[in-house]
């Protein structure tokens, strides 16, 4: 007897201590907790037909960026990136209708249009004829939008996925374009440049319709003011260090955001590429760090909400970034430019359907036809 009861405390004890090894989640100071098996559950659980849509793009973020934040970055999680263990994983290319070299704007515009356009062109075709971009796609569908960004939210990434522009620097224009959108969730870096240059309609709209937040640290405060109406929030700029407020803050937009019909949400980690033109490797690694979190932030997400895909990739790579040795005393020798290159980038997937992306190259189009087909149901 005595033998029985000690077998059942201790598989009551390995249960206990397996059980705890396995939790998985938020810090109270808003740190992510996650072990390599809850990532592994994730990745590899049941998912259902879409309803909510996560894009995650490392503006400027190489194949070799990845690999030496696997080498040589202290910030990672203990098991490594969480990028590495998405099983679903190949290559997209990137030039733009008139350059094998992309600029962000031709490239976010393929990725939110499908449609390949001009260097310096923003959601309109090579002809300067409007495109439908995926903001308003999904908002055709029913969905609510969210637009992420850790640079100012005019940026060309961002924009592309919103508004419509002939030139990707006509940055008024694109503000007060973007504010009569109305995201559902708008978030980006605080600039005074945003609110001195909106017309009388879009200023009127922000202080009336939107619900404004200047510290991330209050989101859920004031959003709990109404349920309802659009929120824009100013996070964290990309650093040299690697954060947890992109993360933090898109958990908060993904909750913000959940309906009956589902969302689309684009989120950009902005500091792989502004890093890499300054040929600033710690930069470069300590912004895939903080996308990384925000990856990791999507899957518990999702492990709660099996109806999401999840898709990481990149607008292009910046700074020719060769592949480590895992010997370099000096991180920025692997620079080999300081412009954007031709190189192919990671695609990450997850999700039902995500086996689509596997071992396969794709091109940037293809990414946004296969969320528009996800989007459309």
């Amino acid at each position: 007897m005595k033998k029985i009861l000690a077998l059942i405390l201790t598989v009551i004890i390995l249960f206990s201590f397996s059980a705890c090894g396995e939790n998985s989640g938020w810090t109270e100071d808003n740190q992510i907790t996650i072990t390599k098996s809850d990532v592994r559950k994730i990745i590899n659980g049941k998912f259902k037909t879409p309803k909510n849509i996560i894009l995650i793009i490392g503006d400027g973020m190489g194949v070799n960026d990845i690999e030496a934040t696997e080498i040589y970055s202290e910030e990672k999680f203990d098991f490594g990136l969480v990028l590495s263990q998405i099983k679903n994983q190949g290559f997209a290319t990137t030039k733009s209708f008139d350059s094998d070299v992309t600029d962000s704007a031709a490239s976010a515009t393929a990725l939110s249009t499908g449609v390949k356009t001009r260097n310096g062109y923003i959601g309109v075709d090579i002809y300067g004829e409007n495109l439908t971009t995926m903001a308003e796609y999904s908002r055709e569908h029913g969905k609510k939008v969210g637009i992420i960004t850790n640079e100012e939210i005019y940026g060309a990434t961002p924009s592309a996925f919103t508004v419509h522009n002939l030139s990707r620097n006509k940055s008024k224009e694109i503000i007060n374009d973007f504010i009569h959108f109305k995201p559902d969730v708008l978030m980006g870096n605080y600039n005074d440049y945003i609110f001195n240059n909106l017309e009388t309609e879009e200023k009127d709209i922000l202080e009336n319709e939107y619900i404004c937040e200047l510290k991330s640290s209050e989101f859920e405060k004031s959003a709990a003011a109404d349920a309802n109406k659009p929120f824009i929030g100013f996070i964290e700029k990309y650093a040299p260090l690697p954060s947890y407020d992109l993360a933090k803050s898109s958990k908060f937009a993904f909750e913000r955001l959940k309906n009956d019909n589902g969302f689309f949400v684009m989120i950009e980690s902005a500091g792989t590429d502004k890093f890499g033109h300054n040929n600033d490797m710690n930069g470069k690694i300590a912004s895939v760090i903080t996308l990384d979190r925000t990856v990791a932030a999507a899957l518990l997400f999702m492990k709660e909400n099996p109806d999401t895909l999840l898709i990481v990739t990149s607008d292009h790579e910046t700074g020719g970034v060769m592949k480590p040795t895992g010997e370099e005393e000096d991180l920025d020798t692997l620079f080999t430019a300081t412009s954007h290159t031709g190189a192919d980038v990671k695609v990450f997937a997850v999700g039902k359907g995500s086996e689509y992306f596997n071992n396969k190259t794709v091109d940037n189009t293809d990414i946004a036809k296969f969320i528009k087909k996800a989007i459309k149901g």
